[in-house]
């Protein structure tokens, strides 16, 4: 054999065969146990169902253990499978962890079946309770796929607009919304910027000086509504009047803005969409309103 670059064995053919000292270092490991276990290697490789020579092939390093094996070795022998392979060990568990899993350990079959039934039963109130305690703190909303425009109009189809649901918690949603709308374009900036959202209540109309959701021809806009038409915050765009030909609907009141952090994501937004009950839908309605 050559030795390669890297420390493996290569054979005559090229091809690397396992390297030594990882077969050494799983030797000495099982020497190690096998010793502090008060057994020799005959007694090992009868437990384990191998002949003494096999066990002896392994502590020298010219073999080792396969993959079957190592299992019921490191039962055996109580080795961690960690330090028999040379792994990285993984984090020890807290003093109070190791306790009580020592109690565990003592249990029969039995009880250790009652202990296991018993805190699947105490998960269950566990996450019952963690669902009603979200369910009570947030607030699901309606977050359309169309935006509403701040310039030119935003398409929102009276036929089916489909919308997915978001959360925020209750003291955060101003207003009494119960829908959420995203911003395109700069016509009222700075109040409301592009790229922005905003809390819309559907069910309250606007009044004069107010600002809402308006459906103008089919299209969604957000304007503030004043006598003189749908006014714009930057004064670059014109304001829209009603006439012939022109058709406008209140869509609803725009309450706020969305705060940064308003809306739950990650971790969070999946708890709450299992609490609720919506983990992963897109739903669809035939009128926004």
């Amino acid at each position: 054999m050559n030795e390669a670059r890297d420390g493996r064995q290569e054979s005559r053919f090229g091809r690397p065969t396992v390297n030594r000292e990882r077969r050494n270092h799983v030797g000495q490991v099982i020497r190690k146990y096998r010793t502090a276990a008060g057994m020799d290697q005959a007694a090992l490789a009868a437990r384990l169902g191998f002949s003494k020579t096999a066990v002896g092939g392994w502590e020298s390093g010219r073999t080792r253990p396969d993959v079957d094996t190592i299992p019921r070795l490191c039962e055996l022998l109580g080795v961690p499978v960690t330090e028999l392979l040379g792994l990285p060990a993984v984090a020890a568990l807290p003093e109070e962890e190791k306790e009580l899993l020592a109690l565990y350990h003592r249990l029969d079959r039995y009880n250790q079946r009652t202990v296991s039934q018993l805190m699947d039963r105490l998960l269950f109130q566990q996450d019952a309770l963690e669902k009603a305690r979200l369910r009570g703190e947030y607030q699901g909303l309606r977050l359309y796929e169309e935006g509403a425009a701040a310039g030119v109009g935003v398409p929102l189809p009276e036929e089916e607009v489909s919308y997915r649901t978001v959360y925020a918690p209750k003291g955060r949603v101003p207003g009494g919304a119960d829908t959420v709308i995203h911003v395109n374009g700069t016509s009222m900036e700075p109040t409301y910027p592009n790229g922005s959202f905003v809390y819309v209540n559907s069910r309250q109309e606007v009044s004069y000086g107010q600002t809402g959701i308006f459906i103008v021809n089919g299209e969604a806009f957000i304007k503030e509504y004043r006598p003189e038409g749908l006014v714009s915050h930057n004064g670059h765009f014109k304001t829209i009047r009603a006439g012939e030909g022109t058709e406008v609907r209140c869509f609803g009141r725009v309450t706020g803005p969305v705060a940064a952090g308003d809306l739950a994501a990650g971790s969070l937004l999946e708890k709450l969409e299992a609490a609720f009950g919506t983990e992963g839908e897109t739903d669809f309605v035939r009128d926004p309103r």
